[in-house]
């Protein structure tokens, strides 16, 4: 039963992958007290909307695509049964949330549990919308999955197209029916064009041609209409397929280090294409698709009412980096539209969806549990979001809950009980520059810090635990999330992070923490670590000890 070491460099020791959890229906129902939900809801998150709360219904993707295997963590995809997830959601609404965004990576790849989970919907008459803002395989639908959802309450449908040459979608390994997914997209804007239909597709893979561009971009230029189109930049992050497959095609490592911190809409210096071409693309993208009149007169009525006026004006301005469309009447100015033009037939009223006296709703389901004195305080740190002076790339700026640390505290609460203290702390909500976080520190007093962080934030994780070393925080800290799983050895190699957890984060992080727990000063061992599965460590870092040399 030893832990195998899987890669042991110099500097940097990799354990054994952890095997993926089995049954999801054996972890807890996330704890909604363990963030306040009041202060979250004033911002519109990544479905787009206001006052939703996350579901996640399974976990893995059962596809291989070589562009985003740095999240592929569980690579079996895994799945709560229907019933299970109803009872979720059925709870929540109970105390009057209405919009709920299912944040999988594939939710309909089972069709039966797919249409089941519909059906209870259906048949308990629940008033509610649904949110798909990250994953459906729009080639696995058919009508009668989209008519039940859409029956269901389904408001917003996000496909993914990526490319729409053939060639490159053999290279991806994504193997996307192009044409199914082209029947998927009219059927839903034709008879269901009050559903915000959102479709992704990218620009600029290494080896891609002129041609195979243009394809793309005709492909969304044929469908009447798409509400949100997004022709994205191929950005090439470390440590993925995507970036082997950039090496051995020509792209030099300085090209793709430089393109880290740019945004989608940005050519970075990775892409295959004079700029120019690039930009004639997006032009033409945006000129004669996005801001097409005809366009707009068509699909502002419906989305007047599904959505209120600030997440709209969020939505146009991620098209338009610099900040020239703040609002909807920027956009009508731009378009030379009026607003009786678009007039909805049931204007959107956020009232219908705000959840009064949140907290206390949430508290009498999940009810609050003392804690015992000298208890092991656990400080969670989400960095996935900007401070609010600070100038980011133009990426769309949306205030997400941190899902994964509610649902981390929840599991490690579960299994230790008053042994622990845990709290989770965002940035922007909790702590807005690095000052409010040094307050927070010094009253929090924490035994532990983990952080998650992920790659498009990663020079603020950088920067926040360069900044609590530099406080004399001498604390175990802890990273997970998509940077310290593809990019481990960067991450490890300041010495800042003590340990990178890469894989079940739940039950890893729980070994850990039991392992304090027990051992107490005894925990930054070498050979203690070692037996751990799915992490990796530093051996050169001063704090962690070799009592094998000693």
């Amino acid at each position: 039963n030893r832990t195998i070491i899987v890669n042991e460099s110099a500097s940097v020791v990799k354990t054994e992958i952890r095997p993926q959890i089995i049954n999801l229906d054996q972890l807890p129902i996330p704890d909604r007290t363990l963030i306040d939900y009041s202060k979250y809801h004033a911002y519109v998150g990544h479905a787009g909307v206001k006052h939703s709360v996350a579901i996640q219904a399974t976990r893995g993707c059962p596809y291989t695509c070589f562009y985003c295997d740095i999240y592929k963590t569980s690579p079996v995809h895994r799945r709560r049964s229907a019933e299970t997830i109803f009872d979720e959601v059925k709870m929540l609404s109970d105390i009057g949330i209405k919009r709920f965004e299912f944040i999988d990576d594939i939710f309909n790849v089972h069709k039966k549990d797919f249409m089941r989970f519909f059906e209870l919907i259906l048949k308990n008459n629940l008033n509610l919308s649904f949110y798909f803002p990250t994953g459906l395989k729009g080639d696995l639908l058919n009508k009668d999955m989209i008519d039940i959802m859409v029956e269901a309450g389904s408001i917003g449908i996000n496909l993914s197209l990526e490319h729409a040459a053939k060639r490159m979608q053999e290279v991806m390994r994504k193997r996307l029916n192009v044409d199914i997914l082209r029947d998927n997209l009219e059927y839903i804007s034709q008879k269901h064009p009050h559903v915000m239909l959102t479709l992704n597709a990218m620009h600029g893979f290494p080896t891609e041609t002129q041609e195979e561009a243009m394809q793309t971009l005709e492909f969304i230029m044929g469908i009447k209409w798409i509400d949100f189109p997004y022709l994205h930049n191929v950005r090439v992050f470390p440590g993925t397929e995507l970036e082997r497959f950039a090496l051995e095609s020509g792209v030099s490592r300085e090209d793709i280090e430089q393109s880290q911190d740019m945004s989608y809409h940005q050519t970075a210096p990775t892409m295959p294409f004079d700029p120019k071409f690039t930009f004639d693309i997006r032009l033409r993208f945006l000129k004669d698709y996005v801001l097409n009149r005809n366009r707009l007169l068509h699909i502002l009525p419906y989305q007047l009412q599904e959505f209120d006026e600030d997440e709209l004006s969020q939505r146009y301005n991620s098209y338009f980096p610099g900040n020239r469309i703040k609002t909807l009447d920027d956009l009508l100015k731009l378009v030379k539209i009026d607003r009786s033009e678009i007039k909805p037939d049931n204007a959107f009223n956020e009232e219908r969806v705000r959840v009064t006296e949140i907290t206390t709703k949430l508290e009498n389901i999940f009810p609050r549990k003392n804690k015992k004195k000298g208890s092991l305080r656990i400080m969670l740190l989400d960095l996935s979001t900007y401070f609010t002076n600070e100038t980011t790339t133009g990426e769309y700026d949306v205030l997400e809950p941190p899902f994964g640390l509610m649902v981390l505290l929840t599991y490690i609460n579960r299994e230790f009980g008053d042994r622990i203290d845990g709290k989770i702390f965002k940035s922007r909500i909790d702590f807005d520059n690095m000052d409010d976080l040094g307050k927070i520190v010094e009253e929090f007093r924490p035994d532990v810090i983990g952080i998650r962080a992920m790659t498009f934030y990663k020079e603020l994780f950088q920067d926040v635990t360069s900044y609590l070393r530099k406080q004399n925080i001498a604390v175990p800290i802890i990273a997970g999330g998509p940077h310290p799983t593809g990019s481990y050895n960067d991450v490890l190699e300041d010495g800042n992070v003590d340990i990178a957890v890469l894989s079940e984060g739940e039950i890893t992080f729980s070994r850990i923490i039991e392992i304090i727990l027990s051992k107490d000063e005894e925990l930054l061992d070498q050979n203690i670590l070692r037996e751990i599965k799915g992490i990796a460590f530093s051996r050169l870092n001063n704090r962690i000890k070799n009592t094998i040399e000693t």
